[in-house]
């Protein structure tokens, strides 16, 4: 995709180059069409809102005194943005308490944050998706301290490397559920 800057746009629209026209439409409708079809409207919509947009922007360039004081792409989606209400709203396409509503809770952005689950949270998870028997081990061992020789004593291995092993095996299955988790 070719990048040009919004002066270089802005020089090639006052000239009415079609080149210009087709950059706009490369570079800015899908998010115009985005918002408009996800607001009460259609693609046809959308396509005549953008040209109205344009018109409305080519008339604004052609004065001498315009200063764009955005990046195109905003000034042109909030031009965009304003004619569509405007249509909602002469249409009655939504009630006008419906409206002043949905344009209140639209103009501003939220972002939902999704706190960071502690290590000991993660660990609580990962543990909960392993055998019991395994559950049980790990617990001894990392969180009472469990001595090898009293674990090994519990649960009926013969040697220390028997224990091992079993420690290891355990150890992987939490091994596989963390690289579960971390792949969604």
């Amino acid at each position: 995709m070719q990048q040009i800057s919004d002066s270089t746009l802005l020089t090639q629209l006052k000239k009415e180059d079609n080149a210009s026209f087709e950059l706009l439409y490369q570079f800015y409708f899908p998010s115009i069409a985005a918002y408009i079809t996800t607001t009460y409207g259609n693609t046809e919509d959308a396509e005549d809102i953008f040209q109205e947009a344009i018109i409305v922007l080519l008339q604004k360039v052609r004065h001498t005194d315009f200063v764009l004081s955005s990046s195109l792409k905003t000034y042109l989606f909030a031009i965009a943005k304003n004619l569509w209400h405007k249509r909602l709203r002469d249409n009655k396409l939504i009630p006008v308490t419906d409206f002043e509503k949905y344009q209140k809770e639209n103009t501003s952005f939220s972002i939902e944050l999704i706190p960071e689950h502690t290590k000991e949270e993660k660990m609580t998870s990962w543990l909960t998706k392993i055998t019991a028997n395994c559950q049980r081990i790990l617990k001894a061992i990392f969180f009472y301290k469990e001595p090898m020789n009293s674990l090994m004593q519990k649960m009926g291995w013969k040697n220390k490397h028997t224990a091992a092993n079993q420690q290891y095996k355990c150890i992987q299955q939490v091994k596989k559920q963390k690289a579960k988790e971390e792949a969604i």
